[in-house]
């Protein structure tokens, strides 16, 4: 089976220039679309939970880094896969196919009490099931819009996951305090995948009859990968991934910080995730109207501007606070405005778009899981202020 024939074979009306594409999505595609990018984000944001669940188990905490490693392997290699999946049974079916995968992880975890091997196969399915469904779930909506619908319906997408993410541990303390146990928020959970199956499917019959771009290249290559990198598209592609490094090494190394400022660690992520979720889901239509460039510039201003306050702050609560909304606001609105911004120039330039996409996605999953180890070498020998002195030259770079 072709690329062209899975989606020409659905109804869809293929469109040759992608200025000539709609504005907008339907309501009734678009909202099953979103509760299951909630749904499954917030699965992702169990795994936060593993320590502590593990360790209620009897579990030692080395059996969560092993879990969650296993996690990051699976998911970089699905990252590179999921686009030869999709292009053989569909990219709408792949992602129902991964919310289905995170139902089974979710299962595996709530089995732990009966059968701790378990809890490896949930980690492996983990990150197969999130980085597929995340990989792929940009290119529905690049798909179906025009190129400067792109950027405010991605800001949406994101908007909720990061809601997902951060709603996860919450609900499930509170689903553990009132059963007695997180095994059963892992059962919930898993039920909601299921449903998050089913909502894709919804989203993706309601998509048939709109028009859309032909997506005959979907896989992975390395030519096409030689072809964009070789193009203005592996400009905000390498700004994407400097500033995953950027925030895996703040998030990861948050506490070291703030214990060495009297700070309360708990102060950055609650900010940062209101912040970020707040401004997704009210500026999307906003960010919309703006030029990419004139955008991806303020945005990575704005972050230099929070790595500069972390760094002067010596123990004041409130510039704490203001430097956390500053980067949330950076680093929190630049991934769907760099995404929008590669894509719509892989399309100027003749590069695949889809696969443009998935590189991005990948690069940022590369500076998310590679920077800690060099962060925290570098606060281990030097302290916290070395780290920060070396984001901010990577993000200036």
């Amino acid at each position: 089976m072709t690329g062209s024939s899975i989606y020409l074979s659905t109804g869809e009306r293929a469109i040759s220039h992608a200025e000539h594409l709609p504005a907008s999505l339907q309501l009734r595609a678009f909202i099953p679309f979103l509760i299951a990018s909630l749904v499954i984000a917030a699965s992702y944001g169990t795994s936060f939970l593993l320590p502590e669940y593990l360790q209620s188990l009897g579990m030692k905490s080395d059996v969560a880094g092993a879990v969650i490693s296993s996690g990051m392997v699976s998911t970089m290699i699905c990252c590179c896969v999921a686009g030869r999946i999709a292009q053989r049974i569909g990219v709408m079916p792949t992602i129902a196919l991964a919310s289905l995968v995170m139902a089974g992880s979710m299962l595996c975890f709530a089995a732990a009490p009966m059968d701790i091997r378990a809890v490896y196969a949930g980690g492996l399915l983990l990150g197969a099931g999130w980085s597929v469904f995340f990989i792929l779930a940009p290119l529905q909506i690049i798909h179906h819009l025009c190129p400067n619908a792109r950027i405010q319906y991605l800001t949406f997408v994101s908007g909720t996951q990061m809601a997902g993410l951060g709603m996860a541990a919450p609900l499930s303390r509170l689903i553990a305090q009132h059963a007695g146990s997180i095994a059963l928020a892992y059962l919930l959970f898993a039920a909601a995948c299921a449903v998050a199956a089913v909502c894709v499917k919804i989203a993706g019959d309601a998509m048939r009859d709109r028009s859309c771009l032909p997506m005959t290249r979907v896989a992975i290559t390395a030519t096409d990968t030689s072809a964009l990198l070789r193009a203005r598209t592996a400009v905000p592609i390498a700004m994407l991934s400097l500033a995953a490094c950027v925030f895996a090494g703040l998030a990861t190394y948050q506490t070291p910080y703030a214990v060495s400022r009297n700070l309360r660690p708990d102060l950055f992520f609650l900010t940062f995730t209101i912040t970020s979720v707040a401004l997704r889901l009210s500026l999307a239509r906003t960010m919309g109207r703006i030029k990419p460039a004139r955008l991806a510039l303020a945005l990575l201003l704005l972050t230099g501007a929070s790595l500069v306050l972390f760094l002067l702050n010596h123990g004041s609560t409130t510039l704490y606070i203001v430097a956390t909304a500053l980067f949330a606001t950076g680093y929190g609105l630049s991934y769907s405005t760099l995404n929008g911004m590669a894509v719509n120039l892989a399309g100027d330039h003749g590069v695949s778009v889809p696969v443009t996409s998935q590189i991005f996605t990948l690069a940022y999953f590369i500076g998310l899981f590679g920077c800690p180890f060099l962060c925290g070498a570098l606060i281990h020998v030097f302290g916290a202020d070395a780290m920060l002195v070396v984001l901010l030259v990577l993000l200036c770079q």
